[in-house]
């Protein structure tokens, strides 16, 4: 009742009818309509709309809600190019398993790929993504942060936290852990063929720091570009890159 009050004396009552309608739809009306999945850079999500979500206004539907043919297109770029048939590949920070969906196909039956995600709803999102691919056999869930949780989408991270020092031997390291990616790579034992990583400049994981990290750990370092080039100005103006680090003794590939 108290919620209801604030409502109606910000923003008045026609606001409150607003937002009522806007409940019934989500509760009530959109789980009855028709659905079909959600493509992210052409990979089929866990993600559904509903056939009514074109039709109303955007505050009513999930954002997930519309095809994105660019999401995580620089990561994905650095995946096609890096990951072969037969590789390990860790993911920490999984979304809504594209990049580890993506990164199963790529590694074929004979890859395996672990995927750390600290929201609980994440892991779900992870595996409904690569069940509907068909890797779910060769992709491996963990309910975790790397690390620490510095902005975890979702509720708060409820899982384990797990050391950088404890990640496991891979051939291909994805680090998209929003901020976390610096403290990773200062502590991690591993030495992948390798590492690919989403800075993040507004968490304290600023490119440049990255790159240096990269290459004390005898890395050759480049930026690949931004990481969403749909969302090019935001991604410049926040530091949102992709760098890929590749072993200084040997090109990935070879």
């Amino acid at each position: 009742m108290q919620k209801l009050r604030k409502i109606v004396r910000d923003a008045g009552v026609l606001h409150l009818g607003s937002r009522a309608i806007a409940f019934v739809y989500r509760r009530a009306i959109r789980p009855l309509l028709p659905k079909e999945p959600v493509r992210y850079a052409g990979i089929v999500t866990g993600v559904d709309r509903r056939w009514g979500d074109g039709r109303v206004p955007a505050l009513w539907r999930p954002y997930a809600g519309r095809d994105m043919p660019e999401y995580e297109a620089a990561l994905l770029q650095g995946l096609e190019q890096h990951v072969r048939e037969g590789d390990r590949v860790v993911v920490v920070g999984g979304g809504y398993g594209v990049t580890a969906t993506f990164s199963a196909q790529r590694a074929g039956v004979s890859g395996r790929v672990e995927c750390y995600e600290g929201a609980r709803e994440g892991t779900e999102r992870v595996r409904r993504t690569a069940e509907r691919n068909g890797v779910a056999d060769r992709v491996r869930i963990h309910h975790a942060v790397v690390a620490r949780p510095i902005s975890v989408y979702g509720a708060q991270p409820e899982g384990a936290v797990v050391a950088p020092g404890d990640l496991p031997e891979c051939d291909v390291l994805e680090l998209d852990c929003e901020g976390a990616e610096v403290e990773i790579l200062r502590h991690l034992r591993i030495s992948p063929r390798v590492i690919l990583v989403e800075t993040h400049g507004l968490f304290g994981a600023p490119t440049p720091l990255v790159l240096e990290l990269l290459r004390e750990r005898g890395y050759q370092a480049e930026v690949i570009g931004v990481a969403e080039p749909r969302m090019k100005e935001y991604c410049e103006k926040h530091d949102i890159r992709v760098v890929a680090g590749t072993r200084a003794d040997g090109p990935a590939g070879v």
